[in-house]
């Protein structure tokens, strides 16, 4: 065992020493793949709009309590605006300026605020009711999903909180006879952190778990590569073999060096997403991974409990591969495949809206996904969760016990 630990410490200090080798296992896939998920809504953007920047929203006639609203507002920041008057725009300008990728909304009524004023007023005297000709209107291009999505996510985020700042700043006496609206944002910021977890986590559900395995068996498929079939090829694990430590602890301590470094590497690739969620706030629509994702204790504890056993399983069928072969070029095409086998998974869980059933989770490294996809929805369901973790240490043991068979009883030779 003593020696076991000595090789691990000797492959992972390695690593650490090759800064080149680290960013390839730890960092740089995961950056990759953040640019990626930031890029994307750009390129949408480009594609439906032809700009990639998102356009400030253009706000005609807008009144003065709209503007103190998007100087105050948490979720105006993200989208920008610009404000100008009616008699200043043609109606052949606005239709430029729609199929141009931008948002416009409109007051309809001149006297906005002194109309909702009088609203209010008429109801504190007894009106009820009361009519009111102040109204928004949103135009987008009906033609461009991209602009679809943008306009449902203004109406759902921004128009109710200018609601109520509305009645806020232009209720008047109506507020003094002891009906109000409950504010809860002024005195318990985490209730912003849940509303946005809520939106992003259901999103990463489909997102993430795709991204964790296919990193995960990179890092898994690299390793593997570089410590056993790479220094077999070189025949320096030949000479490994013939040092007094015996076969068993040199390979116990390397596959324990793959399994571990590759656990790091997933947790490293979970903190990058986590760090290109919250720098999201532009929020996009379109966005893969939208603004505030986060896990609990009690999910990240799941997360760091399932990582683990996926990285056995994965490691034993990257060395079943490797020594059920010899030709190095052979080896590294079957080590590839499997990458394109969890890419289609990675698409199919981004398009599947669903929970998994009870089978899925039988089945080893794809119920991970499943589980990691509980996780993310807030939906853990520990039964299914433990089945998982015991389904791939199974399976990756009596696929260890077979590959490494011959080092049991002193037969291989390197």
């Amino acid at each position: 065992m003593r020696k076991t630990v000595t090789v691990f410490l000797w492959e992972f200090k390695k690593l650490l020493t090759n800064w080149r080798k680290a960013l390839t296992v730890f960092l740089i896939p995961a950056v990759l793949m953040m640019v990626a998920l930031n890029l994307f809504p750009l390129l949408i953007n480009y594609m439906t709009t032809g700009t990639v920047i998102r356009k400030p929203i253009m706000a005609i006639d807008a009144p003065k309590s709209f503007k103190e609203f998007t100087e105050s507002d948490l979720y105006t920041l993200p989208y920008g605006f610009i404000f100008v008057d009616s008699q200043d725009t043609t109606d052949k300008e606005l239709k430029k300026e729609l199929q141009r990728g931008r948002l416009i909304i409109k007051f309809t009524y001149k006297d906005f605020d002194k109309n909702i004023r009088d609203f209010y007023d008429e109801v504190y005297n007894g009106n009820t009711t009361p009519k009111s000709k102040s109204r928004i209107e949103l135009y987008f291009d009906g033609n461009s999903m991209t602009m679809y999505g943008r306009s449902l996510q203004f109406e759902e985020e921004v128009l109710p909180n200018y609601e109520t700042f509305c009645f806020e700043k232009l209720a008047g006496d109506y507020k003094d006879i002891g009906w109000n609206r409950f504010k809860i944002d002024d005195f318990n910021p985490m209730t912003t952190i849940v509303k946005n977890r809520g939106t992003a986590n259901n999103s990463a559900s489909r997102l993430i778990p795709g991204i964790i395995l296919l990193l995960l068996y990179y890092c898994v498929y690299s390793l593997s590569c570089d410590l056993f079939a790479a220094e077999r090829d070189r025949g320096f694990l030949r000479k490994l073999i013939m040092t007094p430590v015996s076969p068993a602890s040199i390979f116990g301590g390397k596959t324990a060096a793959v399994i571990i470094i590759s656990f790091i590497s997933a947790i490293v690739t979970y903190l990058v997403l986590l760090f290109a969620s919250w720098v999201n706030i532009t929020n996009d629509s379109m966005s893969l991974l939208p603004f505030g994702m986060l896990l609990t204790g009690k999910e990240m504890f799941a997360f760091l409990l399932l990582i683990p056993p996926t990285a056995f399983i994965m490691t034993a069928i990257c060395l079943r591969i490797i020594f059920s072969l010899e030709k190095m070029n052979e080896i590294l095409m079957n080590l590839q495949f499997p990458l394109i086998l969890f890419l289609l998974e990675f698409f199919a869980q981004m398009a599947r809206t669903g929970k998994p059933f009870l089978v899925e989770y039988l089945v080893p490294i794809h119920g991970t996904i499943c589980g990691l996809r509980d996780i993310f929805a807030t939906d853990i369901r520990w039964s299914y969760l433990l089945l998982t973790i015991f389904l791939d240490i199974l399976v990756g043991s009596l696929i260890f016990r077979s590959t490494f068979k011959k080092i049991g009883d002193g037969s291989y030779d390197g």
